[in-house]
């Protein structure tokens, strides 16, 4: 009679890969937006003859895995974004979800590392091939080469916070956050 447990509520599972895995998402959409704004504002070096005479203006779109970094971050972040709204909004339904909306975040996170991941490695690449003629504006008036360099460690930061974002969602870490509904 007294040992009634009627009004006891389940315990609810913790939550905390949950929590964990959108901090990754938000430190992989930043750091993308920031290497593609920081890669798309690296446009003033020129360079001199030895006459003094300017021979050339470089900016990131005088090569094409540069201008490649700007468009793939800026789709990854638009892309992360769709994954952050989907784990905000549709996360507490995935026991009763269809497939297909069970389907979209794992797209969506594989395509993002897809994108940031061949970037990152293009402007590795680039950097290994090109590298006389990138830092022959690292004593120029431009800031190109520091930019450039700026721009592939934050890339390489946003693919890994999206790989360990990746990670996160799958292990179970024994913390809640937020509070779980009582329904």
């Amino acid at each position: 009679m007294y040992g009634s447990d009627c009004h006891v509520m389940a315990a609810a599972a913790p939550n905390g890969s949950k929590a964990v895995t959108l901090l990754l998402r938000l430190c992989t959409f930043g750091l993308a937006l920031a290497s593609a704004v920081v890669m798309a504002t690296a446009i003033d070096c020129t360079i001199y003859g030895v006459d003094g005479v300017a021979t050339t203006s470089v900016t990131f779109k005088n090569y094409p895995p540069f201008v490649y970094l700007v468009a793939c971050n800026i789709t990854a972040a638009i892309l992360e974004m769709a994954a952050i709204y989907l784990q905000l909004v549709k996360g507490g339904e995935e026991a009763e979800a269809p497939v297909l909306p069970r389907v979209v975040p794992v797209v969506l996170d594989v395509a993002v590392q897809v994108l940031l991941y061949s970037s990152t490695g293009a402007v590795f690449a680039t950097l290994t091939a090109y590298g006389a003629q990138i830092r022959a504006c690292a004593g120029a008036a431009g800031h190109f080469c520091e930019q450039v360099r700026r721009a592939k460690l934050v890339g390489l930061g946003a693919s890994l916070a999206a790989g360990l974002a990746a990670i996160a969602k799958d292990v179970a870490l024994p913390f809640s956050v937020w509070p779980i509904s009582s329904d």
